[in-house]
């Protein structure tokens, strides 16, 4: 049966540019590349997060003040890209026996956005980076980092004077270096996505007290953090720095508590049908986490099992087909802070982008184009079989076709202060269904 409180679903995209400031291409950011760059953002993890917070709070009052009034049975799904929280030396570092400065943004988020005036929202607000570092100084002073720093630093630099196979073959080096570095890493990273829901969250068997819960990314990309930065600074952390911490997959990934790395939560799990939902950060969609994890999920339901709607904030990725786990009339929905997705930068269209039929849209920044950003969403029509994309058993997703005017593009008002937290522009909001909500599937 439909959802009793919700029948139909309308998707907002946050489309703003999260990359850092002075961005510096190593590769093809677009396509599996690096960058430097410089972090922007102010010193004090609170200070910061109160000057994003006041970005978020625009966009999404811009969203809410764009719907159709006295509408009912429409559950409006919020996404921003990744990195949408940072600070200037790229994760908020704090000391052992301190707060992470993310559960005190956590705490703000769910003051700012009340269930009573967000009853029928369901918000991904991007996502947090923080690290532990007692002596922040001390690390960026160690030899290894030196080493690390000067040998990538001097990389780059020869990767920008060569062409054809030298620079390839440089970037392949590169590349080694990276993995080597998150295998070996000087700081440990957790990159987590914050979701708050209007109406409860939780497992399969009951709500979290908690309204915000997070997931957190398991793999570690060549372009999640800066490689050099481009203003000389040295205390900044860096790619070859890091690693995310161990995500244990084994027994599936359905949240156990609000707090946990794992990625499947229950949205008003007490009801008669509720609203499953997967949220993958970036390269853990490309690596096909949840579509790899479903068959260890233990779903309690008799029927009907699976994701209604899979979400994908992101900052260098798009859609992959074989990666789709959303249950058949479910929907995949990205919303992406660095890259456009067509190359003639249409604001927005229908179509197949690399083998996943979609609707799209695309902002570009008004005072300088490298910055972009997207937002991709696909309806299933009949799930993928099997876990293993590569065994000839199993099939991809087959997807319905959106039409391109599902998408509309709402202003986002831009903020005196905007330039301190994003070297992008204020971005756009990108709404799929906003007079006309899609359909949500049936349990």
């Amino acid at each position: 049966m439909v959802h009793p409180g919700w029948q139909r679903v309308r998707f907002i995209g946050f489309a703003i540019p999260t990359g850092p400031a002075q961005v510096a291409p190593l590769g093809s950011p677009s396509g599996g590349g690096s960058v430097g760059g410089t972090y922007l953002g102010l010193p004090d993890a609170a200070a910061d997060i109160a000057g994003r917070l006041g970005v978020l709070r625009a966009a999404v009052r811009a969203a809410r003040d764009a719907l159709p009034a006295e509408e009912s049975g429409v559950l409006n799904v919020f996404v921003a890209p990744e990195f949408f929280w940072h600070g200037p030396q790229g994760p908020y570092l704090y000391a052992a026996g301190e707060p992470d400065p993310v559960d005190g943004l956590i705490e703000r988020l769910a003051e700012e956005f009340p269930a009573d005036e967000y009853a029928d929202w369901l918000f991904v607000f991007g996502t947090a980076v923080s690290a532990e570092a007692d002596d922040p100084r001390e690390i960026f002073a160690r030899a290894t980092t030196l080493v690390r720093n000067g040998v990538v630093a001097d990389l780059a630099r020869r990767y920008r004077q060569a062409s054809g196979e030298d620079q390839a073959k440089i970037f392949e080096i590169v590349e080694d270096y990276l993995q080597w570095g998150h295998a070996h890493p000087v700081v440990q990273v957790r990159n987590r996505a914050l979701v708050l829901g209007g109406a409860a969250l939780g497992t399969p068997t009951g709500a979290f007290p908690e309204r915000l819960v997070t997931t957190e990314k398991s793999l570690d990309s060549g372009e999640d953090f800066v490689l050099w930065d481009t203003t000389g600074r040295d205390d900044v952390v860096t790619e070859q720095m890091v690693a995310h911490a161990f995500v244990d997959l084994s027994g599936g990934d359905l949240k156990r508590r609000a707090g946990d790395a794992h990625a499947i939560v229950r949205l008003d799990p007490g009801s008669e049908c509720p609203v499953d939902v997967g949220v993958e950060i970036c390269l853990d969609h490309a690596d096909g986490r949840l579509r790899r994890g479903l068959p260890r999920n233990r779903w309690p339901r008799d029927a009907g099992e699976g994701l209604e709607l899979q979400l994908v904030p992101s900052c260098g990725a798009s859609l992959r087909a074989d990666a789709i786990a959303a249950a058949s009339g479910g929907y995949v929905f990205n919303v992406d802070g660095q890259h456009a997705l067509a190359d003639d930068v249409r604001p927005v269209g229908a179509g197949s982008v690399a083998g996943v039929l979609c609707a799209w849209g695309n902002y570009v920044a008004p005072a300088n184009p490298r910055y972009r950003a997207h937002t991709q969403l696909a309806r299933v029509s009949r799930a993928a079989s099997g876990a293993d994309a590569k065994s000839p058993s199993s099939t991809v997703a087959v997807l319905d076709r959106l039409p391109g005017d599902v998408v509309s593009v709402i202003a986002v008002p831009p903020r005196a202060t905007l330039d301190t937290f994003f070297a992008g522009g204020s971005g756009a909001l990108h709404v799929y269904g906003l007079h006309d909500p899609l359909p949500l599937p049936r349990s």
